[in-house]
């Protein structure tokens, strides 16, 4: 008696342990004697679907509802008998399962909703509201930084010329191209229409270097007609983060207008 009592406890003990619903059935056929087969059952609105099994189901008798759970079901071996304990904790350990299934279904759930709400859906960047987010944390880890706003210039003549098929393969390849050139040192956003942002956090090199780099190399290089708008500025120059983000805005604008002069074109205000 004292052995086949903890035969039962290991028995239970290992149920406990399961990982998996297959596992659970592993574990019975091993230390259950006589058991050559079983079958955990499924059973919902009266449509009874096989889960998993171990050993031949024609060698099982009538599937029987489990008493944890009675939408589980299992058939095995006929003659051989279980016990209610064996039963009671695999019923118990299936809803606990379904339970972690359940809760990582929702976390991944949730994470992709947390992905989506923070890039954007045309280019796959990094959108407004991340940068926001990402600009916050950075500030406030007190991490040095440096803010490029960039503007297409010619990107409507382009779109009003070739439809918005043509603007919006524009609009991603030029992302494509940002990504490519920021690579570890920083992230990309699009902020919206034709407008971008690169937040720098580990640029090689010093400021008149990163900014001679950011003019030269973040330009459009396929398409004619296309040029970027380009303006930069560093955290030490303001002690209000917005403020940077403000006057790389505005020397982006003044990039803009600088152009504008020398093509005879309209400035932007």
């Amino acid at each position: 008696m004292a052995s086949a009592s903890r035969f039962l406890d290991q028995l239970l003990l290992n149920l406990v342990r399961a990982s998996s619903r297959q596992e659970l059935l592993d574990q019975l056929l091993i230390r259950v004697l006589g058991l050559r087969s079983i079958t955990l059952w499924w059973k919902d609105d009266g449509i009874l679907t096989s889960i998993c099994r171990v050993g031949d189901p024609r060698d099982e008798g009538a599937a029987r509802p489990l008493p944890s759970e009675p939408r589980y079901l299992l058939s095995w071996t006929p003659g051989v008998g279980l016990s209610d304990e064996a039963l009671a904790v695999l019923g118990l350990r299936l809803v606990y399962l379904d339970a972690q299934q359940a809760i990582a279904a929702l976390s991944e759930q949730r994470a992709a909703l947390e992905r989506a709400a923070r890039t954007d859906t045309l280019t796959g960047l990094l959108n407004r509201r991340a940068f926001d987010t990402d600009l916050d944390a950075i500030d406030a880890a007190g991490t040095p930084f440096a803010v490029v706003l960039i503007d297409l210039d010619g990107f409507k003549r382009v779109n009003d010329t070739y439809g918005h098929a043509v603007g919006d393969s524009l609009l991603r390849g030029y992302g494509a191209w940002l990504t490519r050139m920021t690579g570890a040192w920083g992230r990309a956003y699009r902020m919206g229409g034709d407008e971008y942002l690169i937040l720098v956090t580990s640029f090689p090199g010093n400021d008149p270097e990163f900014s001679a780099w950011a003019h030269e190399r973040l330009q459009v290089p396929f398409v004619d007609g296309v040029s970027a708008s380009i303006g930069v500025a560093w955290r030490h120059e303001s002690w209000r983060v917005s403020d940077v983000v403000r006057l790389a805005d505005q020397r982006m604008y003044h990039a803009k207008n600088a152009r504008a002069d020398a093509q005879g074109g309209p400035k932007q205000v």
